[in-house]
């Protein structure tokens, strides 16, 4: 009996153990609940409720929409009037020391030391984090951000794209497990921005840092991000994977390929179900009205117009179109 008890007792011991490292998985790295932030009369944050998973965020959100005013809240920055506002579980006011030892920050815009070198800049900032091992670090933050040829050049040198990936290494300085950017792809051209994004893509895949990119270039999030937050008057308006807010925010919109294109857009274009058809690169666009009636009539139509049916999917929302849908764009 003893036996059996002890056994029960482990096995409940292990599942509590599973629920809480579930939990802790489930957990946002950044959660703000009901937060008031306002500067005189003007309400910065109304009733902020934004929630951040691990992984690449997006953040985006018109001018004064809040997103900067958010930032400097989770950075402790900034006292927020009520509310609560977390990282890691940690309050961002009460322990925003603890917070900023474990997240990185990049500005949208720094101040650098023209005569500095990369490598000596990035020596003091290590050194004001108290890392040991300086030069190794900083060696291998280097690296990540692709500047080891340049880590020794003077910084009054750098490209527009070498400054932001200074920035970038600024801000993974001691292997954070949040980094916060802000504009990280301001002033870029399309080539640094595509080579700055697929560094931010690799550091999450090979060291696990998790990213809360704020910009307004949704063409660039919409690269990377497994997760969007949209602020608009200080509320959070939207949010939630970009996968499933596309689907939510697409406009009905259905792909079909199939062996006659022309013979097939003559006879839907004829159902009361769709409401617009048209044909792109050899391929049939529908827009429709009733989805589980267009479902079932495209294999039938396909089967009597004996026509091969070769692709059918759904158009899914750009970030664009959610952004538009939810926060009016401007």
């Amino acid at each position: 009996m003893i036996v059996l008890k002890n056994l029960i007792v482990n096995c409940f011991r292990n599942l509590n153990h599973e629920r809480e490292a579930i939990q802790k998985l489930n957990t946002p790295v950044v959660n703000t609940t009901n937060l008031v932030k306002s500067f005189g009369k003007t309400i910065a944050l109304n009733e902020l409720n934004l929630q951040v998973p691990k992984g690449i965020s997006g953040f985006i959100g018109k001018n004064g929409a809040g997103k900067t005013t958010t930032i400097g809240v989770l950075l402790g920055l900034l006292k927020p009037n009520r509310g609560e506002a977390t990282i890691f579980g940690l309050d961002c006011w009460h322990d925003s020391f603890e917070i900023r030892r474990r997240v990185g920050v990049m500005h949208e815009v720094n101040a650098y030391p023209g005569s500095f070198s990369g490598r000596r800049f990035l020596e003091h900032v290590a050194r004001i984090y108290g890392i040991t091992q300086v030069n190794h670090c900083i060696t291998e933050v280097l690296k990540d951000v692709g500047l080891s040829d340049a880590g020794d050049k003077p910084v009054k040198a750098y490209s527009a794209g070498m400054l932001r990936r200074l920035g970038l290494a600024q801000a993974l300085i001691g292997n954070p497990e949040l980094a916060i950017l802000d504009e990280p792809t301001a002033n870029i051209d399309p080539l640094g921005r595509v080579a700055l994004l697929q560094k931010i893509k690799d550091l999450n895949k090979e060291h696990g840092t998790s990213f809360l990119i704020s910009t307004h270039i949704l063409s660039d999030l919409e690269k990377i991000c497994d997760w969007l937050s949209i602020i608009d008057a200080g509320k959070i308006v939207e949010q939630g994977h970009v996968q499933d807010l596309a689907g939510k925010y697409s406009a009905n919109i259905y792909k079909i390929d199939v062996s006659d294109p022309q013979l097939f857009t003559e006879t839907i274009q004829r159902l009361r179900i769709v409401e617009k058809v048209w044909i792109e690169n050899g391929k049939v666009y529908c827009k429709v009205k009733d989805l589980d009636a267009f479902c079932i009539e495209i294999p039938k139509i396909a089967a009597e117009l004996k026509v091969q049916l070769k692709g059918f999917q759904q158009v899914v929302g750009t970030l664009e179109e959610i952004y538009t849908k939810t926060s009016g764009g401007n």
